[in-house]
């Protein structure tokens, strides 16, 4: 059982409704548990086995850039499920992918949105360097 430590790590949790720009940058299957001595929240590869621990969770461990720093974002297996989706549709269109988190009774939700990005300049021509030389030497 290998601990990752995470101590001195950034957590992106902007206010509500407030969308926030990222870029994801990796994933990781965890175990989250609460260590109450310490009051911290440890991370495993593979589930511990000790009764010491509190709040035994899997998790998704999001490191995303936003704002000049990298953060992470503890994401349950059904908010991975809605990264998953905007982030297939960045990877397809490219653009921008946006996090918020929305009350939804006791709990703050997370979400994530995706905005296509605008081609203000019509379609992409293409050209061959060649003949663009040719053109100028003329």
């Amino acid at each position: 059982m290998t601990e990752a430590p995470f101590i001195g790590k950034n957590y992106l949790k902007p206010p509500e409704n407030k969308r926030v720009p990222i870029v994801p940058l990796d994933f990781k299957k965890m175990y989250a548990c609460w260590l109450p001595g310490l009051r911290y929240t440890l991370y495993f590869d593979e589930e511990p086995k000790t009764e010491e621990l509190k709040r035994v969770r899997e998790i998704i461990l999001l490191e995303v850039f936003s704002a000049d720093t990298k953060y992470l974002i503890e994401l349950a297996p059904e908010d991975f499920e809605e990264f998953k989706t905007a982030y297939s549709l960045f990877l397809t269109y490219g653009g921008e992918m946006f996090f918020y988190q929305r009350k939804e009774g006791r709990r703050m939700k997370k979400y994530f949105d995706f905005k296509p990005k605008k081609n203000a300049a019509g379609p992409i021509r293409k050209y061959i360097a060649a003949d663009r030389i040719e053109k100028a030497g003329k």
